[in-house]
């Protein structure tokens, strides 16, 4: 199959285009190039570039997209509502219109960010959506094109994994300062479901096997806080957690409001893919598994 996958230098995209290469043509676009192999293929350019975004997938005819771009920055957002907008609606709107001409299917990354997180319990995909802040919206927004125009597929999740040079994820932020003995200050009062970009590549490969559509939330199959998170990365890493300090968001100094419940329920996509979804823990295990591989 023809695959074009966004942000293909990006967290999740780098990881996709890598597994999927295996079995895959892979279309991969990003602002610089990622990974090279015989079987990835690159365009670099700005993808809110509208004409330069019909014209690579005029040229690459994928059979499917999987759109990852995004501005992961959530206080960015707040004060680039057009660059949001561009990124997360306007450019999905273009990519679903053209598959949607062409028989073609795109799977949308969301975010588990949409919602209040006011529930006491997990999120299912038919509670209502009340994004905080821009991100989140934009993010929504982009939803509706890919429900609208083609044979889409969104997952709402929330990912964690290792970054190429040049930037910081979560885990590398946390890693940083369990290593270094900085202070870390963690919130014991948000809760989400997070999958390694590792478990999240293996569930897409599923999902390109069969014919689902619609809206999925694809998550661990439990919650904890971002404090407990924190807490267990130091045991598995076998390093001292003493330096982590156990504080509320409220006390954060944030441009952009966040939720404090992100938990997920995926027994819907559990259902459709037959899949047993690993835990959070799992996921702190899988990325140091990658992390073991990449290091020694």
């Amino acid at each position: 199959m023809r695959i074009g996958i966004t942000g293909a230098s990006g967290m999740l995209g780098g990881v996709l285009a890598t597994h999927l290469s295996k079995t895959h043509e892979i279309f991969a676009t990003s602002r610089s190039k990622g990974v090279e192999n015989k079987n990835i293929k690159w365009n670099c350019f700005d993808l809110t570039d509208i004409v330069l975004l019909n014209k690579w997938l005029e040229k690459t005819k994928p059979d499917m997209v999987i759109h990852c771009a995004a501005i992961i920055n959530v206080d960015l957002c707040e004060e680039s509502f057009d660059l949001a907008m561009q990124l997360h609606f306007e450019t999905t709107k273009v990519i679903a219109s053209y598959l949607g001409r062409n028989n073609g299917k795109l799977i949308y990354i969301s975010t588990d960010s949409v919602f209040d997180g006011e529930k006491q319990g997990a999120y299912s995909e038919s509670d209502l959506v009340e994004p905080l802040n821009i991100y989140a919206r934009t993010k929504f927004m982009g939803e509706k094109p890919v429900q609208s125009m083609c044979n889409g597929l969104i997952l709402r999740t929330n990912i964690i994994g290792w970054t190429k040079e040049g930037s910081t994820s979560f885990v590398e932020w946390m890693l940083k300062g369990l290593t270094n003995n900085t202070p870390l200050n963690l919130f014991y009062d948000v809760y989400f479901s997070p999958l390694s970009v590792y478990d999240l590549s293996l569930i897409v490969e599923n999902i390109i096997k069969k014919p689902i559509f619609g809206l999925y939330h694809c998550a661990s199959n439990d919650s904890i806080s971002k404090y407990d998170f924190g807490k267990e990365m130091a045991k598995i890493f076998n390093l001292p957690s003493l330096n982590i300090n156990k504080v509320s968001v409220n006390s954060a100094d944030f441009k952009a409001k966040r939720p404090k419940n992100m938990t997920l329920n995926i027994e819907k996509i559990s259902l459709a893919l037959e899949y047993d979804f690993p835990s959070a823990i799992d996921a702190i295990k899988s990325m140091k598994r990658q992390y073991n591989n990449e290091n020694h």
